[in-house]
C-alpha cells in the first residue's frame, strides 16, 4: 500500500491519502477505518437529464469526487471492495450535502482518509502496511528456468510476494532471443528491486543463464552508470536451486540473512518445536489451549501462520486478529510465518504458543 501527503502526528487529527496495492492491503484498511472518519473518493452518480426540445427525460452518470463521513463500513471477501456509507459533508451540482451515498475502495484506486485523531497503534498499522518501518524487503529472487524467469520480494517473516514474470522465445545458445529475454528481464528487475533499499537479490537457477544474466546485469549497471547496482554487485547471491523454499533453507542465502526478522522467526519456530519435545509443559498449540493459555496471562511469545490471518471467513479472521492483538497488549510478542517457512507451524493447527510459565496437562485442563 502507497500512503501519500502529510505525515500523521499521533493524537492529533490529520489526512493520509492511500494508494491500496493488493487485496491483503484493503483487509488491513477495513480495520483500521472507524465510523466518523471522513473518507473521500472519485466515484460515479446517476443523474436525471431532460430536453427541452423533446420534453423526454433520462439518466446519466458524471463522475464526481465525494466526501462522506462514514456511518457503516462493510467488506465484501468476494471481491475485495470496502464500502464505506454516510452522510456528504459537501455539496457541488449533482449532490446536495447531507445526502447519504456509498463509496467503493478498490485497489489501485486513490482515496483521502481523515481521522480527528490518529492514535499511535493505527499509525504504526499504516506504516507496516507500507513498508515504511524500516527496510520492506529482505531479499530480492529472481528465479530462472529456460526462457522464463519470475521475480519475487521476501519481506518480513519470510513473506514472498510475486512481482512479474517474464517469458522469452525459446532459447538456443548464441542467438538473438536469449539478448531479448536478458533485456525485458532487466527492464523488470529496475522496475521491481531497488538494491538500494533491498540488502540482498538471489540470481537462482539450477542451469547457467543465472551466471550469463549476472554478466548481462553487470555490463548495463556499468553502461547506464546504474550506481544501486554497481556499488551493490557484492550482495548478488548465485544458488542453484529451483523453487523458492530451497532458496530461503540454502546455506549461503540464510547466512546473509541471519540478522533480519526472517531469521529470527525460524528460530523461535525451532525453539518452540524443541519445547513441544523437552518441555511440553510450556509450549501448546491448537486454538482452544492457546486461548486457555493466553486467559492465564502465559503467553510469552505467539506463533500463528499468516494463512490463518488471512482466512476468507471474515469473523474467523477478526476472532484470530483479535487473539493478536490481545497478545501484543498483555506483553506477549507474536510472531507470523508464511506458508514456507510455517508449513511445520500449520501441521500443528497454524497457532501456538510458547509460555510464561508451565502449564502441565493444558489439553486435559481445556477439555
Amino acid at each position: 500500500m502507497k500512503l501519500l501527503g502529510q505525515k500523521l502526528v499521533p493524537n492529533q487529527p490529520g489526512t493520509i491519502t492511500i494508494i491500496p496495492e493488493k487485496p491483503d492491503d484493503l483487509w488491513l484498511l477495513f480495520n483500521l477505518i472507524a465510523n466518523g472518519d471522513i473518507v473521500s473518493a472519485p466515484t460515479t452518480r446517476k443523474i436525471l437529464n431532460s430536453s427541452d426540445s423533446t420534453n423526454k427525460k433520462n439518466n446519466a452518470r458524471v463522475k464526481l469526487e465525494l466526501e462522506i463521513r462514514i456511518a457503516t463500513v462493510d467488506y465484501d471477501k468476494d471481491s475485495s471492495i470496502i464500502r464505506v456509507r454516510g452522510k456528504t459533508i459537501t455539496s457541488n451540482e449533482h449532490v446536495k450535502s447531507g445526502v447519504f451515498h456509498t463509496l467503493e475502495l478498490e485497489t489501485e484506486k486513490e482515496f483521502n482518509l481523515t481521522k480527528k485523531l490518529w492514535d499511535e497503534e493505527t499509525i504504526g498499522s499504516l506504516k507496516d502496511g507500507s513498508g515504511r518501518n524500516g527496510t520492506k524487503h529482505d531479499l530480492g529472487i529472481i528465479l530462472m528456468k529456460d526462457e522464463l524467469a519470475e521475480i519475487l520480494l521476501v519481506g518480513k517473516n519470510a513473506t514472498s510476494t510475486h512481482c512479474a514474470t517474464v517469458r522469452g522465445e525459446k532459447i538456443t545458445k548464441n542467438n538473438s532471443n536469449l539478448k531479448k529475454f536478458f533485456e525485458n528481464l532487466f527492464v523488470s528487475f529496475r522496475k521491481h528491486i531497488d538494491m538500494d533499499d533491498v540488502p540482498y537479490v538471489v540470481l537462482a537457477s539450477n542451469e547457467s543463464i543465472k551466471d550469463e544474466f549476472r554478466v548481462y546485469l553487470l555490463l548495463e549497471a556499468q553502461r547506464l552508470k546504474i550506481k544501486s547496482i554497481e556499488s551493490n554487485k557484492s550482495r548478488i547471491l548465485m544458488v542453484n536451486k529451483s523453487n523458492v523454499k530451497e532458496i530461503l533453507s540454502d546455506k549461503v542465502v540464510t547466512s546473509v540473512i541471519r540478522d533480519t526478522k526472517s531469521e529470527m522467526n525460524m528460530k523461535v519456530l525451532e525453539e518452540f518445536m524443541n519445547m513441544v519435545i523437552t518441555k511440553c509443559d510450556r509450549a501448546c498449540y491448537g486454538t482452544k489451549s492457546v486461548e486457555y493459555a493466553h486467559e492465564l496471562m502465559a503467553i510469552e511469545t505467539l506463533l500463528i501462520t499468516e494463512e490463518i490471518l488471512e482466512n476468507k471467513d471474515i469473523k474467523l479472521r477478526k476472532k484470530y486478529l483479535g487473539l493478536k492483538k490481545s497478545v501484543n497488549e498483555a506483553g506477549g510478542k507474536v510472531v507470523q510465518f508464511n506458508d514456507v517457512e510455517g508449513h511445520r507451524l500449520a501441521q500443528l493447527t497454524g497457532v501456538a504458543a510458547i509460555l510464561r510459565f508451565p502449564i502441565p496437562n493444558l489439553d486435559e485442563l481445556v477439555l
